[in-house]
């Protein structure tokens, strides 16, 4: 498959411009995902949107010739890009996730061709995780050095979002020596990308496979971990992750008041002549009001905690603070999505769950996405913390410990 070849990438100049252009792009967007017909079609022109209108480079640091768009920018663009579709704010949420590792552990000449492709608008995708083993940290795919030198990749991964249509893929791969991150160009020989991922939602994410077959490695394109994974680093893709639920209950809220308002009866013995004026219906809009309104505060005061621990990383208190405010934004834009997006028929009526409406996708991307990371287990740390004490670490722990016994060695 051909390497994408996006349209001239606009250089946004501001976080409040960077944050204007994110409301222009999701209201397009929107106008694609409202339309049923657009259903299981690859989203070429969202991810195109993504690209030109320069949403995809605003976190190229200012030095790297970036925006250096804060957290705080970063997460708000990501929740308006999700209020119109969240398989595309996933695209925008993995893609951001990758672009933070490329600026340590390459020679400057990868880093600098890195740069230069994001801030023309081509975008990273993952290629992380793996169907079949025993946990997610059970890697088969790996990197092995022939008896000529070389460094050769064999495997295959699953969930990979973004990379269907992403210019460089990163992933990660077992090795005699431990885990290696890899960097592919999509037009990489071997490399083949599959359009296989046939979930009921998030559809847009294309989150498929992508397979591995003997590829011979550019040295210069793989890292190893100088060591253990510091404590806050899941931080970044969770409360990514809690802006994208957080979209997706915003853009079912605001779906079900204009089917409300435009579209629903009112119920024969309620004595009013507009269902936007039954008790029920406002009592319970309200109901959805507050907790979409509890989400996007949480997550906005997690995004600021992570800005404060950006200027001060190494500070323990921050570290803990800003685990517990982003678990608790995911348990929040977790139960608010899922909330929202399902109930709001019972207020819409059986009209509208008819298919030409499309008003499902947001519970569909709600349920699908809300899987990625159990919340069971972020309530599970933020309790422990609060009942018994213990360390509120995310799961990083976990990954420290199995990389230590020896997880991603063959």
């Amino acid at each position: 498959m051909s390497a994408i070849e996006p349209s001239p990438a606009r250089r946004l100049t501001s976080e409040s411009e960077a944050i204007e252009t994110a409301r222009q792009v999701a209201a397009h967007i929107a106008e694609l995902a409202a339309d049923p017909r657009n259903n299981g079609q690859l989203p070429h022109r969202q991810a195109e949107l993504l690209s030109s209108s320069g949403l995809t480079a605003i976190a190229v640091p200012a030095q790297f010739g970036g925006l250096g768009a804060s957290v705080q920018t970063v997460v708000e663009t990501v929740r308006l890009i999700s209020t119109a579709d969240g398989g595309v704010g996933q695209l925008l949420q993995i893609h951001n996730v990758m672009l933070r590792g490329i600026f340590t552990g390459y020679p400057d000449e990868v880093r600098d061709r890195l740069i230069a492709d994001v801030l023309a608008g081509k975008r990273f995708g993952n290629a992380l995780a793996e169907v079949g083993g025993k946990n997610k940290f059970a890697l088969k795919t790996r990197v092995e050095r022939r008896a000529d030198g070389q460094w050769v990749l064999n495997g295959s991964k699953f969930y990979s979002t973004g990379s269907y249509l992403a210019e460089w893929i990163s992933l990660t791969a077992a090795s005699e020596d431990g885990g290696v991150g890899v960097l592919l160009h999509r037009d990489t020989p071997g490399l083949t990308l599959i359009d296989d991922w046939q979930a009921f939602g998030q559809q847009n994410s294309v989150s498929g496979t992508v397979n591995f077959d003997n590829i011979v490695l550019d040295e210069r394109y793989l890292t190893r971990r100088s060591g253990p994974m510091k404590r806050t680093g899941l931080t970044f893709p969770q409360i990514l992750h809690a802006a994208i639920d957080t979209g997706i209950a915003a853009g079912a809220l605001q779906a079900a008041v204009e089917y409300l308002r435009e579209h629903a009866r009112a119920w024969v013995e309620s004595g009013v002549e507009r269902a936007s004026d039954e008790p029920h219906v406002i009592r319970q809009v309200g109901e959805y009001a507050v907790a979409l309104r509890g989400a996007e505060s949480v997550l906005r005061e997690a995004a600021r905690v992570f800005d404060e621990h950006e200027r001060d990383p190494e500070n323990k208190a921050l570290q803990d603070e800003l685990i517990l405010s982003v678990a608790t934004a995911r348990a929040h834009s977790d139960a608010a999505s899922l909330k929202i997006s399902s109930d709001l028929f019972s207020l819409l009526g059986a009209s509208a769950s008819l298919s030409k409406w499309n008003l499902d996708r947001f519970w569909r991307n709600a349920r699908v996405h809300t899987t990625h990371d159990p919340i069971r287990w972020r309530l599970h740390n933020v309790g422990n913390y609060y009942l018994n004490g213990a360390d509120p670490g995310e799961y990083t722990a976990v990954l420290n410990a199995k990389e230590t016994q020896g997880a991603t060695r063959r």
